[in-house]
């Protein structure tokens, strides 16, 4: 066995720093130390079926990546996973698929993401227990068809036509513009059976509105186009090209009657539509969905993290500084960039917003079983409040992975930008849901409108939810006699700041003033005589700050509650993720790329002085969490497989598997053959342009 190189040798002094156990830590993550075993085994199954798990062989997405050669890859990523959920009869690839990206990146994802779940939430009992079955033994495959070409987030606006056929008791679809073709959906153009489609119900010549309906989009014995659909992909992206993302043209797609979600609305043999106890029943399965988004987001800024840093620990650079940290070799001939304040403070504001974003699961998991219970019910006197919570959790995690990952990808210089770091990929696949089942700040919007709602029933004198999560709104209003009569200043000082009360409290007074103050200057521009549609359009950037730090709020206050319930299970670990809250709380205070942050010191709740504390804080942390970078990393248990990246692996071995994959590329493979040369670009352009004419004048 050869002995560790310099890189490894770094990676092993890092490691061996820590001041906890990284897989205590991952047995929290995943729930149990039998989650995590079955979790490895159903990884190490897939990896040895789809040959990814050997890392000396560089791998498929970066040796082929024409369209047909990446679709195909993602047919076998899918198929692999697919079959061995089936198999085995686990979920671990529902949400997220080997390489923890949304499910909806494989030609399978949207099953199980969205298709089935769209069954169980708006089915009947009878079509719940005819389909679900189909579903989950494999004997059909089933994706989501809602936007298109002209209508995403805006449901209402959808074109695509359902009509009802009285006398054939069926439905046929159509898409009566150009606009109305389907576009975008996941897995619908080559790789699905079946498909939730959202259409207008038609009856009569009355339009009923949105309405979801089963229909085949291909024989499921030899995979042939139903008759009176055309489809095609929508070509390459940014990212997930291992789906085909497609386009679908109606005409005359004959659906039976039954094949209508009738968990709600109904329409009987002879034409009666029965409409829905609550108009807003179709929307469940975009709530679900979103659930999934939110929660699978900080796994994402996790893997952009974990490359980085690891990264950081074997890159050395910089000779002639000396901190107290040696190089791999002893002295100070150069030092690992991890060791630079600048980088570590990089690096650590992105580990703990990706457990930010984690911690945010507990309350994502309620959702979910609120939704299910709605669907069961028919009570969907809660549903607006959970529409306001999903949307500013999806817009809130998506967003703050998408940018982590670019800036974890930027802070690896110029090998974070080439394709083999993994990087690239990852900043794709993080950005992607942020736009995907409602744009960001669309969402937003959403939320600041609920919370506008709540500001003005509390003024009139009546009562809102009593969900805790609005329990920050109430106590705002609590307080409104008492703040709008004095200027309120923070009394903290010094390591108080370390108080993760003290932090709640600084976000709650940011949250209480930004909705005070949106709702007073939307109703100022409405009593002088301003149109409401207009003053919300003009106060729209105020109201989505209102929005965005009420979420930040209960973000925080997730991640507080998470760690204080680990402190019982582990002190060591609980003292690593109280420093990790802090620094969360408290970069997102001072960081320079912090999403307004000047609105925690604009009214002067926090002064000069104050914000000084609080960087020599944050200081403080980043020297204690500093051993600790590469456990905080290790624990999400990331395969090297799942990372794809020559420079993130676990040994440390950057520079060598860089160079091991690089030679493997396609280019450099047949330059090699050719005698080191590409012999078609010597031929046609270089040689005719090199004339002995031409090399005279050079």
């Amino acid at each position: 066995m050869a002995s560790p190189n310099t890189q490894q040798i770094l990676m092993n002094r890092a490691r061996q720093g820590a001041t906890f156990d990284p897989y205590k830590l991952t047995c929290i993550i995943y729930n149990g130390e039998e989650t995590v075993k079955r979790r490895r085994e159903a990884f190490q199954r897939v990896e040895e079926a789809t040959g990814t798990a050997e890392q000396s062989k560089l791998p498929a997405i970066y040796a082929n990546t024409d369209r047909d050669a990446m679709y195909l890859q993602g047919m076998e990523s899918g198929t692999a996973a697919f079959v061995d959920g089936i198999r085995y009869n686990h979920d671990f690839f529902y949400g997220l698929d080997q390489r923890y990206t949304l499910s909806n990146c494989t030609p399978y994802g949207l099953h199980y993401m969205m298709f089935i779940p769209t069954i169980e939430l708006q089915g009947s009992k009878e079509q719940i227990e005819y389909w679900v079955p189909l579903a989950k033994q494999g004997k059909i495959c089933g994706c989501y068809c809602q936007t298109e070409l002209a209508h995403g987030t805006f449901v209402r606006g959808i074109e695509t036509t359902a009509t009802l056929d009285i006398d054939k008791d069926e439905f046929v679809v159509d898409s009566p513009t150009l606009t109305s073709a389907k576009f975008w959906p996941g897995a619908m153009a080559s790789s699905c059976t079946h498909g939730i489609l959202m259409a207008r119900l038609i009856i009569k010549g009355k339009d009923h509105g949105v309405h979801p309906f089963i229909i085949p989009l291909r024989n499921v014995d030899n995979f042939k186009p139903a008759p009176g659909v055309e489809f095609g992909d929508i070509g390459m992206k940014m990212g997930y090209n291992g789906t085909t993302n497609g386009y679908a043209i109606f005409s005359g797609l004959h659906v039976p009657r039954t094949n209508l979600l009738m968990g709600h609305a109904k329409v009987t043999r002879d034409g009666t539509y029965i409409p829905a106890q609550h108009e807003k029943s179709t929307y469940l399965t975009m709530l679900h969905a979103r659930t999934t988004i939110a929660a699978g987001a900080g796994f994402k800024l996790a893997q952009a993290a974990t490359i980085a840093t690891r990264y950081s620990v074997v890159r050395e650079q910089g000779a002639g500084f000396d901190n107290g940290a040696e190089g791999a070799s002893g002295g100070n001939p150069e030092l690992s960039i991890i060791h630079y304040r600048s980088q570590n403070f990089r690096l650590f504001t992105v580990i703990a917003r990706s457990y930010a974003i984690h911690f945010t699961r507990k309350s994502l998991s309620d959702l979910e079983e609120s939704l299910k219970q709605i669907a069961a019910t028919n009570d969907y006197s809660t549903m607006g409040l959970y529409h306001m919570l999903l949307a500013g959790l999806k817009a809130w995690n998506t967003q703050v992975a998408a940018d982590g990952a670019e800036d974890a990808r930027k802070s690896c210089g110029g090998h974070g930008f080439v394709l083999t770091s993994g990087l690239p990929g990852i900043v794709a696949e993080a950005t992607a849901p942020a736009t995907f089942e409602g744009e960001n700040y669309v969402m937003y919007q959403q939320t600041g409108r609920y919370l506008l709602k709540c500001w003005k029933t509390l003024k009139a004198g009546k009562q809102i939810d009593a969900h805790p999560q609005l329990d920050i709104v109430r106590e705002a209003f609590a307080q409104l006699p008492l703040t709008s009569q004095q200027t309120q200043r923070c009394k903290a000082s010094g390591k108080a700041f370390l108080d993760p009360a003290i932090q709640l409290s600084i976000f709650k007074h940011r949250a209480f003033r930004l909705l005070q103050q949106c709702s007073t200057d939307i109703e100022t521009a409405e009593l002088n005589g301003t149109r409401p549609t207009d003053a919300f359009n003009t106060n729209q950037m105020e109201l989505i700050a209102a929005a965005r730090a009420y979420i930040e709020t209960l973000v925080l206050s997730s991640f507080i509650t998470s760690v204080e319930s680990i402190r019982s299970i582990d002190s060591n670990i609980h003292a690593a993720l109280s420093r990790l809250r802090s620094l969360f709380a408290l970069t997102t205070i001072i960081h320079p790329q912090s999403y307004d942050a000047i609105s925690f010191v604009e009214d002067g709740y926090l002064n000069f002085n104050q914000m000084r504390d609080i960087r020599l804080c944050v200081n403080e942390l980043i020297g204690e969490l500093l051993p600790d970078a590469i456990a905080l990393t290790d624990a999400w248990d990331f395969t090297d497989a799942s990372l794809c990246s020559a420079i993130g692996g676990y040994d440390g071995n950057a520079y060598e598997r860089l160079m091991e994959w690089t030679r493997q590329m396609p280019i450099n493979r047949k330059m090699n053959e050719e005698g080191g040369s590409c012999g078609v670009a010597w031929e046609r352009w270089v040689k005719p342009a090199l004339t002995p004419g031409l090399r005279a004048k050079l």
